[in-house]
Order: structure tokens, then C-alpha cells, then sequence
């Protein structure tokens, strides 16, 4: 499995927020045209389907940016576990690491 970068991320949630518009003029025109035929009906369901779908890409729009938002920070974190300064392994642990080691 291959590592997503920020910027597929980026790329990914401009393409849904660009559908999201695309989906929305589609419905509006399909909805209208449907209408001036006399299918109230076919309208109605042509707007409902098309808004459904549309809140569907926002989402996953806002998910995609948010996971892109995490993924920024935790790359900024810095590394869990330091490297320690080498120490003689027979030397008992200082635990406040004075003057390097016990005095």
C-alpha cells in the first residue's frame, strides 16, 4: 500500500468541491427541464437526488481536507523517541543525568 501525500489530499478535495458544483447545475437543469415537461414529480426526485449527492462529495470533500489538516501536524511532531547520549551499560542509571553519569 503506497503512502498518500498532501498533495494527492489537496487534489482529491478540489476535484469533490468541483463536482460538488457540477452536481448542483446538473440538477438544477435536469430538475428545470423536467419541470417545463410537466413531470413535477421527476423534478422533485431529480433535485432530491442530485442535492443528496452533492452533500455526499461536500462531505467527503471536508473529510479529505481534514485528513489533510492531521497529517500536516503530525509531520510537524517531532520524533517520539530521542536518541540517548551513549552510556556505559555497566554504569547504575542517573536519573537526573548530572555531569553525565553518577560523579
Amino acid at each position: 500500500m503506497q503512502r498518500v501525500t498532501l498533495r494527492e489530499l489537496a487534489t482529491a478535495t478540489r476535484i469533490a468541491d468541483a463536482l460538488v458544483y457540477t452536481v448542483g447545475v446538473a440538477g438544477v437543469v435536469a430538475g428545470g427541464l423536467l419541470l417545463r415537461s410537466g413531470s413535477v414529480g421527476f423534478a422533485v426526485v431529480a433535485w432530491t437526488l442530485t442535492f443528496v449527492a452533492g452533500a455526499a462529495l461536500r462531505l467527503l470533500s471536508t473529510i479529505t481536507r481534514g485528513i489533510a489538516d492531521i497529517k500536516t501536524e503530525l509531520d510537524r511532531l517531532p520524533d517520539p523517541s530521542p536518541a540517548l547520549p551513549h552510556q556505559d551499560p555497566d554504569a547504575p542509571p542517573d536519573p537526573y543525568r548530572r555531569w553525565g553519569g553518577w560523579h
